[in-house]
């Protein structure tokens, strides 16, 4: 799991959300780190002695280390899973994934751009989906992919890394990191002088407007990526206003705008809220009482009512701060939108969206002023002028 100082900030932000939009706290909510490294009786004691306290749903985060284990002990027990990490592997009848899959966008982006010879940067710690949606695709269009996991890469790393592309011709990449790790490659980048006209960089995140890009916006290159929370919708602007609000000593980093993951977090607060009033509305009853399971028993016994709270789970419908939420059978979102943003010389401009129903969708803005010329690079203009017409006897008169 990630340490438990990550997951107190965080939990501190979610805190925060979760007040502004006055949501009544009837549960506690308490830090729980499972160090996926320890022995597998250290698991067991550690799930088993919060589940014997009452648990109906678990709102957790995962990484690479601990998602298999988490994710078997809520399929034993029949605890359901929301997690805002990243969508798992394969098929889990008890996690619903508040984030999104990037997979689609990507790859229509990709084809938009119509690159054919590219590297891919990345790391493991959200899994290899995207790493095969990309070579899979490179084998169908006979791409050019460079791929090249630098999940153990320090600063010296990167930059030696970069130089030996740029000796190579490599001017488009698109990288596939978690935000700390993008961060710290993206100042590397810089760094080295690669973030200057000629350069193309497509970000596979979610949170575009999250990324430090000051020094890119000023260096000329180009910077492509997505955006699931839209600023601009009534839902978040009235958020936005009150979290400006916040004490800065009580709620540390409410002095920048809450990124794209605390945003999944408040959307999940309200995803299981929807899901007991559903529950209360149907009168099933959910209480741990009679068939509350046995974590400890061999096999695990499951909780009775847990099939009845996974599928309300996934049977829920709101408007969140990520636009629609809804899940597939499998706990899946299904039905979103997210932005498509280029980085300008004024910053960050949405030039289209993208769902799994319209695709990739641009759109046609006016031309800019002054040194932006990011819109006109890579195409075809065609200039026409009247003069050889006139010299035309006939047809000047």
């Amino acid at each position: 799991m990630p340490s438990r100082e990550y997951l107190s900030r965080y939990l501190k932000s979610f805190s925060a959300l979760v007040l502004l939009d006055g949501i009544r706290q009837t549960s506690s909510l308490s830090v729980f780190s499972c160090q996926c490294h320890s022995s597998p009786t250290s698991h067991n004691i550690a799930v088993c002695s919060q589940y014997s306290r009452g648990v109906f749903a678990i709102f957790g985060l995962y990484d690479k280390r601990s998602v298999h284990t988490l994710t078997s002990f809520c399929s034993a027990l029949h605890i359901s899973l929301i997690t805002p990490s990243f969508p798992t592997e394969g098929e889990s009848q008890f996690v619903l994934q508040l984030r999104p899959s990037l997979r689609g966008a990507l790859l229509s982006l990709l084809d938009h751009y119509e690159w054919n010879r590219f590297v891919f940067l990345y790391d493991t710690d959200r899994g290899y989906s995207i790493l095969q949606a990309i070579m899979e695709k490179a084998g169908q269009n006979s791409w050019q992919v460079s791929a090249i996991c630098v999940e153990n890469f320090n600063d010296a790393s990167y930059r030696r890394l970069l130089e030996d592309l740029d000796r190579r011709q490599e001017k488009k990449f698109v990288i596939d990191c978690e935000i700390e790790r993008l961060q710290n490659l993206l100042e590397q980048i810089v760094s080295v002088g690669k973030h200057v006209k000629g350069y193309h960089y497509i970000v596979a995140n979610l949170g575009f407007k999250d990324i430090s890009l000051e020094r890119f916006m000023h260096g000329g290159a180009n910077v492509t990526g997505f955006q699931l929370v839209d600023f601009s919708t009534p839902m978040v602007t009235k958020l936005m206003q009150r979290w400006k609000k916040l004490d800065q000593r009580e709620y540390p980093g409410s002095e920048t705008p809450p990124k794209y993951t605390s945003a999944l977090t408040y959307d999940g607060v309200l995803v299981m809220a929807e899901t007991f009033r559903n529950l209360r509305r149907q009168k099933i009853d959910i209480s741990r009482r009679g068939n509350a399971g046995d974590c400890l028993a061999n096999p695990a016994a499951p909780w009775g009512q847990g099939i009845d709270m996974e599928r309300t789970l996934k049977q829920v419908r709101i408007q969140g701060l990520t636009g629609n939420v809804q899940f597939d059978h499998y706990g899946r979102r299904v039905n979103y939108t997210m932005d498509v943003f280029e980085l300008k010389n004024t910053g960050p401009r949405k030039v289209g969206y993208w769902n799994d129903m319209d695709k990739l969708v641009l759109i046609q803005h006016e031309p800019t002023l002054g040194n932006d010329t990011s819109a006109i690079e890579n195409r075809t203009v065609v200039v026409t002028t009247i003069l050889p017409l006139m010299k035309n006897p006939i047809l000047r008169n």
